[in-house]
């Protein structure tokens, strides 16, 4: 019996393929800065994120530990694609306050199951990795870019969602709607021309809520590559 191509494979290849950004997005960060230093005027200086401005990115995040500090559910593996939405709400001197929304058109779990198999007249329990596939959205996102005026800027973000799995997840019985949150950092490159590279780490739980009979939970780590446009 052949076995299904594992998708967190294809989503690693797809969250690899953000990096093909990196190398544009720093020729465009030097081609503006020196566009800048050429043009002395005032709107070339401008500050770099203001309030009123609204960020469109698409970002991709494969993790690559599962603790057990909330969840429950060890050797856990979790990738993610999301489309984002943000709004500067407020900007003081050095920080600016943004609200996001997420779009998850696919995210993948892959972990450990127990499955019966029948066995003559009974039944033998074996265990096996499976990968579960899921859609979701985080509508609510708190971010804040430290040095807003800065190329390079360390940001700090929470975001609380949820995501709809085509099986129970992370164990038969349990649901599959789970809900989520996460906790982020990292450093966002914005160059003149708006664009925006961001790499950061991230600690996602997920869970079910205690809404259905089991609900052990899981907790990834991970790292997250994105690109966005302020306009």
């Amino acid at each position: 019996m052949k076995s299904r191509p594992h998708r967190l494979v294809i989503l690693a290849k797809a969250i690899s393929s953000l990096l093909v950004f990196i190398p544009s997005l720093s020729v465009a960060a030097q081609t503006g800065d020196s566009s800048t230093s050429s043009n002395s005027s005032p709107q070339s200086t401008s500050k770099r994120i203001q309030k009123g401005w609204n960020e469109f990115g698409i970002w991709g995040g494969i993790s690559f530990h599962s603790p057990t500090l909330i969840g429950k559910t060890p050797n856990a593996r979790f990738g993610n694609i999301g489309l984002r939405y943000g709004r500067v709400l407020a900007a003081s001197k050095t920080v600016a306050f943004e609200w996001t929304i997420d779009v998850i058109p696919l995210a993948v779990l892959s972990n450990n199951r127990f499955t019966a198999v029948p066995s003559g007249s009974g039944f033998v329990i074996t265990q096996s990795r499976k990968s579960v596939y899921a859609w979701g959205i985080a509508p609510i996102g708190l971010k804040f870019n430290f040095r807003r005026n800065r190329k390079v800027q360390p940001f700090g973000q929470a975001t609380g969602g949820f995501l709809y799995f085509n099986e129970d997840v992370p164990v038969v019985g349990a649901a599959r709607f789970n809900f989520t949150y996460d906790f982020s950092g990292g450093i966002q490159i914005v160059n003149s021309n708006r664009r925006a590279f961001t790499i950061g780490y991230k600690y996602e739980h997920i869970s079910n809520g205690y809404r259905a009979t089991f609900n052990p939970g899981v907790d990834v780590q991970m790292i997250v590559v994105g690109v966005s446009l302020f306009k």
